[in-house]
């Protein structure tokens, strides 16, 4: 059963990304970012089915490749392909973009600029950086499948091992000094809000989960503890995500936290900070329920994350343009910010519609939904 309240969940964290990817005032960049990414890793661990692929490892590797990874491929040949063929068109020899510096000079190979697009990680690929979150997402589901085929119907030890990778993680931005393909150094960080986002589903919604896996009754504990506390939650987390903001508006701090770069800052606050934001945005949502507009954009999210960032250029460059020497003062301001994001959104909404009933591939899917189904209606028909 598909949960409004999610999709429009969904819709608000990718319409957040976009807003937060154009130039804001300092307090509100950094209270964006504290929460933001880590609401993704959050939501989609909440959606994560173990008993549709708890026989099968191969199929769910298979799965979840077909669903991110085929995109972030795709998705990068053509927003490479469209920086590639801007930078060359209008200034031809001089690269505008770091990443094809390698690709324009004579004394370097366009292998290497193939080899950032293959190492998936969000600094190499600058022309597009939320491709990131894919080879993330896609890692940290790989681990904490890994960890559930063994500890699913032991949420104690589930728990102790994904607090684990967190402090591996959060030691591994601070101590070692390179970064792992597939951002799997991100991954270790994120699969605490992922594996969060699965456990708040079992005490939330255990008829779900038990149909799915009925080895989760075997432990009622965390169950009984969790329904005392969820009744202070919302609360804790609405105070504290709104306290955090409103310091930031009273000592504005451009020391954001960045996932895609390692900044996570203390590990305490980089965790705190992170629920309260997600947990304020998940019960703000059950209370909404459903939006139309949220909903749509949660349901296309993917398509959002994909292909903003080079619209957000475009269309920051025809701003630059049209407003001339005076577009300097619009810099940092939350109202401009906010206009050129209602902007991309709505400019996506026709992408939007060409992708999924057009070229569904690029989302890792075989053929359109409705397309099939009426295909299948057509085929029964008795010929005359």
């Amino acid at each position: 059963m598909r949960l409004h309240w999610i999709d429009a969940l969904k819709g608000i964290g990718i319409m957040l990304v976009v807003f937060a990817h154009h130039s804001l005032p300092a307090a509100l960049d950094t209270y964006i970012f504290s929460f933001h990414m880590p609401l993704f890793f959050f939501i989609s661990g909440f959606l994560f089915d173990f008993g549709k692929y708890a026989g099968s490892a191969a199929n769910f590797i298979k799965g979840r490749f077909r669903s991110l990874i085929v995109p972030y491929f795709a998705f990068a040949a053509l927003t490479c392909l469209f920086y590639f063929l801007l930078d060359t068109g209008f200034q031809p020899g001089v690269p505008n973009i770091k990443f094809f510096e390698h690709i324009i000079l004579l004394e370097n190979s366009i292998l290497h600029g193939i080899y950032h697009i293959f190492y998936a990680l969000g600094p190499m690929i600058s022309y597009n950086p939320p491709l990131w979150f894919l080879t993330c997402l896609f890692v940290t589901e790989l681990l904490f499948y890994g960890l559930a085929k063994k500890y699913y119907g032991e949420p104690k030890k589930l728990v102790l091992w994904i607090t684990a990778a967190g402090v591996i993680g959060y030691l591994y931005s601070v101590y070692v000094p390179f970064r792992i393909p597939w951002n799997v150094d991100v991954a270790l960080a994120a699969i605490v809000f992922y594996g969060a986002g699965n456990l708040f589903k079992i005490l939330t919604e255990p008829e779900t989960e038990l149909k799915a896996d009925p080895r989760l009754k075997s432990d009622s504990e965390i169950t009984e503890r969790f329904s005392k506390v969820e009744k202070y939650l919302p609360v804790f987390a609405i105070l504290l995500s709104f306290l955090y903001l409103g310091y930031l508006l009273k000592f504005p701090v451009d020391d954001k936290v960045n996932m895609n770069v390692l900044k996570y800052g203390s590990f305490f606050s980089f965790y705190i900070l992170a629920f309260s934001g997600i947990f304020t945005f998940v019960y703000l949502f059950k209370k909404i329920g459903s939006s139309k507009v949220f909903e749509y954009y949660g349901r296309n999210s993917l398509i959002v994350l994909a292909l903003h960032f080079p619209l957000k250029d475009v269309l920051t460059k025809l701003a630059a343009l049209s407003f001339g020497g005076e577009f300097e003062s619009f810099y940092y301001n939350t109202a401009f910010a906010l206009s050129l994001t209602i902007i991309n959104l709505l400019l996506l909404v026709p992408v939007i519609f060409l992708i999924n009933n057009y070229f569904p591939f690029l989302l890792g899917k075989k053929k359109n939904s409705t397309e099939s189904k009426r295909l299948r209606i057509c085929s029964r028909k008795p010929v005359n």
